[in-house]
């Protein structure tokens, strides 16, 4: 299950007002923290927690605007990867999941190419991935150390589109998350700095299923349809 805890610019971007009325795919969050729910997952009434190995993978969602335009930064909870995209249509929950599944499974391709793990291999942990998260939660809640870290990202980010050029192709979207992957960073509970390339690779191929080793991305530097 993929839980997308939102931060309250993200929370906007979800919610639309219609004849008055306030719409919006956001529901009360369990816990008052995302690591209370790391720890203890409680899952919606009707979701089975059993099936599919009752797997919770977070999320924390911020919303940016750049010359006037909106990116979507949606950053890994454990590894600090985060996947940045243009906004989808606003209030648009399942526009949102079928532009981050790809997105998702390109940074995943993007990156097992540079670790050297086999296509075959990936494409196998990437229908793992289809059987084990289908379906999804939103929550009105953020982060203060996950919260740095994605402005780290929107400063990086504004940093791109005024110096090098707006980001407006999927490519751009996943060398640019690649890019800010490479970053240090450091997180309370851990004894050092981590890099997010690594981190996030490390994390799927544990969870998903490939067995390969990944080499060190920590020194490289470079620029679905909605199932619920």
């Amino acid at each position: 299950m993929l839980v997308f805890n939102c931060t309250k610019a993200a929370a906007e971007f979800f919610s639309v007002t219609r004849k008055g009325e306030v719409l919006s795919c956001l529901e009360a969050a369990p816990h008052k923290t995302i690591a209370e729910s790391v720890e203890m997952p409680v899952f919606p009434a009707d979701v089975e927690p059993h099936e599919h190995d009752g797997t919770q993978w977070h999320w924390v969602v911020h919303c940016v605007t750049v010359k006037r335009k909106k990116y979507l930064l949606v950053m890994d909870y454990v590894s600090r990867y985060c996947i940045t995209f243009l906004a989808t249509k606003k209030g648009d929950e399942i526009n949102f999941l079928n532009t981050f599944e790809q997105m998702l499974k390109s940074n995943v391709e993007f990156l097992a190419e540079l670790a050297g793990i086999d296509s075959v291999e990936v494409e196998l942990a990437l229908e793992q991935y289809d059987n084990k998260y289908n379906t999804c939660a939103f929550h009105a809640r953020g982060d203060r150390s996950v919260q740095g870290h994605l402005n780290d990202v929107a400063w990086h980010l504004e940093r791109q589109c005024f110096e090098e050029g707006m980001l407006l192709e999927p490519y751009d979207w996943t060398a640019f998350s690649a890019f800010v992957g490479q970053i240090p960073r450091n997180a309370k509970g851990r004894g050092k700095h981590f890099f997010p390339n690594k981190a996030f690779m490390d994390v799927w191929l544990q969870d998903i299923g490939v067995n390969n080793a990944v080499d060190d991305l920590s020194n490289i530097v470079f620029l679905s349809d909605y199932r619920k």
